[in-house]
């Protein structure tokens, strides 16, 4: 028998089962966004079974029944739950209606399903509302539920930085120990820019932590500071170059944020003279790098020798400008020397494909350039088996396979870059690529302006833009714009995009929150990688954006004002 009495006691045990319920929602959804989909979806599927238990009034079902009989109890008490879940459920909604920013937010979503109107491509679009959906039911969830302490935000802060962690030292074992075919797929079940920006908000957040003395312990702050130390290592360490970029250009916007706002005259010095060092040593280093690419490597080719050691024929053509480290890439070439050689030392065939689906014997020649060696099967000999390794997961560079080398990122950008303006290809340079996408995305734009190509049809919008142009990517690279405003534009015309604009700035000045450290930063890295990425098109980017946007600005109590304030105004 089900037994009603002493129910004075209930609100307070069913307050307490829905608090640590819905702390534990948002640990399984901050804990699995560097792991496992299916984590972060299980956490979401907790969330909304904890929003409707908080919803659900028990101390109304227990009056409701306490004067029935028990037969009457065991009746009525399946539909009575039933009714007061719907009812607790409008109710959340109502509450989420009232609730401007949220809404505002929100509306993202919406954007995409006026977006139907215009669609042809049902089933994608479909598909596509499936993946948005986090962009209606986290602000939904976050905004209507019961704020969390300070105390509580830094601890779910510091759970998620040691998910992090944990991932970031398996990755680094991967590497170490040869892991992976490309270094940007060590993550494996997540995008590497994800975890880029899972990092890079780490990185600050740790920063935050480490200098707010009113709030953590010296040696709770100075280990703070050596996980801070950890995540730049890891970024170098896997040639994170979107990591590395997006932390460096938010640190450039942040500083001097910071160095406007304080009146302290000898700390605005000293973080002037961090913001040029950092700018003068960046500017610098690009242009030591820029030098030593394009410096060339002086050759007679009227003194170029003719025969191998030996004694097969070189082929030289000294009308190609093309180089690799200074050094021309074909001349010195015996190309039977080269494939008898190679296949004696890789289980890859010179006549097929690396690992990553391009020519193996362009490869080769590429990274003996680079080393300066000539191109036969004295070169092939010589090469260690780590370098063969490399070349057969498509390394065309020794620099690329050096630790730690940002260098190895940029000629490889150069590399592209030359390779793009010589033979108008773009194919195997990421951002010749995007450079490509774009031109696509800009096509599409000039036809669909006005009302875009609605929801489901940017495939197919692509997919003719790409046909139209002649381009000369490779079928199976013809991606998207790779740029969420693009994405947005193309989707649903101007109107659309200045619809995005607003959904996704505006609600940091309704709620008065354009001084909060966290949602701030969160903004500003996520607004950087919408102009290299399709942040919100993949369910763990969509589900990163609106679930740490929401708990930034709907769900925690008091704000976190930047650090360098008055001691009056260290708690917000």
């Amino acid at each position: 028998m089900l037994n009603f009495s002493h129910n004075q006691h209930i609100p307070i045990t069913w307050k307490q089962f829905e608090r640590y319920w819905y702390l534990a929602s948002l640990g399984m959804i901050m804990g699995s966004l560097s792991y496992s989909k299916v984590g972060v979806s299980i956490g979401e599927m907790m969330l909304a079974g904890g929003w409707i238990v908080e919803r659900f009034n028990v101390v109304k079902l227990f009056a409701i029944l306490s004067t029935r009989t028990s037969r009457e109890k065991i009746l009525l008490f399946l539909p009575v739950s039933v009714f007061l879940m719907i009812e607790g459920i409008v109710g959340g909604f109502k509450q989420f209606i009232r609730n401007k920013p949220a809404m505002v937010f929100s509306s993202i979503f919406l954007l995409h399903i006026l977006g139907l109107i215009v669609t042809t491509d049902f089933d994608y679009a479909f598909k596509d509302l499936r993946t948005k959906l986090p962009l209606l039911l986290l602000p939904l969830f976050l905004a209507t539920s019961e704020t969390i302490g300070k105390r509580a935000f830094y601890d779910l802060m510091l759970f998620f930085i040691l998910s992090v962690l944990v991932r970031s030292g398996f990755n680094t074992w991967l590497i170490e120990t040869n892991r992976f075919i490309d270094i940007r797929d060590v993550s494996h079940n997540i995008s590497h820019v994800v975890f880029s920006l899972l990092l890079t908000l780490c990185i600050y957040s740790l920063a935050y932590f480490s200098l707010k003395k009113n709030i953590f312990r010296l040696w709770q702050r100075l280990i703070f500071f050596f996980g801070l130390c950890w995540f730049a290592f890891y970024i170098l360490r896997s040639q994170s170059f979107t990591g590395f970029s997006i932390t460096l250009i938010t640190f450039m916007i942040v500083l001097p944020a910071m160095i406007l706002k304080t009146r302290n005259r000898w700390l605005k010095a000293g973080m002037l003279v961090v913001v040029l060092l950092i700018t003068g040593s960046v500017f610098f280093s690009l242009k030591s790098f820029i030098t030593d690419y394009y410096k060339v490597n002086p050759v007679d080719f009227t003194k170029l020798e003719k025969m191998t050691s030996r004694g097969n024929p070189y082929i030289h053509n000294p009308y190609s400008s093309q180089t690799e480290n200074g050094n021309y890439l074909w001349i010195y070439i015996q190309w039977d020397e080269l494939r008898s050689t190679w296949n004696n030392r890789s289980k890859i065939p010179f006549d097929s494909l690396n690992r990553k689906n391009e020519p193996i014997a362009y490869t080769v020649v590429r990274y003996l350039s680079s080393k300066g060696m000539r191109k036969d099967a004295d070169a092939v000999e010589k090469l260690q088996p780590i370098e063969i390794d490399a070349i057969e997961k498509g390394v065309a560079n020794y620099v690329f396979i050096k630790e730690y080398s940002i260098r190895g990122r940029i000629y490889e950008f150069l590399w592209g870059f030359d390779n793009y303006r010589e033979t108008g290809n773009p194919t195997g340079s990421t951002v010749m690529q995007r450079l490509e996408f774009w031109k696509a995305s800009v096509g599409i734009i000039k036809d669909y302006w006005l009302t875009g190509v609605g929801t489901g049809d940017m495939n197919i919008a692509f997919s003719y833009q790409y046909e139209k142009m002649k381009t000369r990517l490779s079928p199976d690279q013809r991606w998207r714009s790779h740029n969420q405003f693009l994405s947005i534009f193309i989707g649903f015309g101007i109107f659309g995009l200045l619809w995005f604009l607003v959904a996704l700035f505006y609600p940091l000045f309704m709620l008065k929150r354009q001084k909060d450290f966290f949602p701030v930063v969160f903004l500003i890295i996520v607004t950087l990688s919408m102009l290299t990425e399709d942040t919100i098109e993949s369910q763990t980017g969509v589900t990163l954006v609106a679930f740490f946007y929401s708990f930034f600005l709907f769900a925690r109590k008091g704000k976190d004002p930047f650090i360098f304030k008055s001691k009056s105004n260290t708690d917000g």
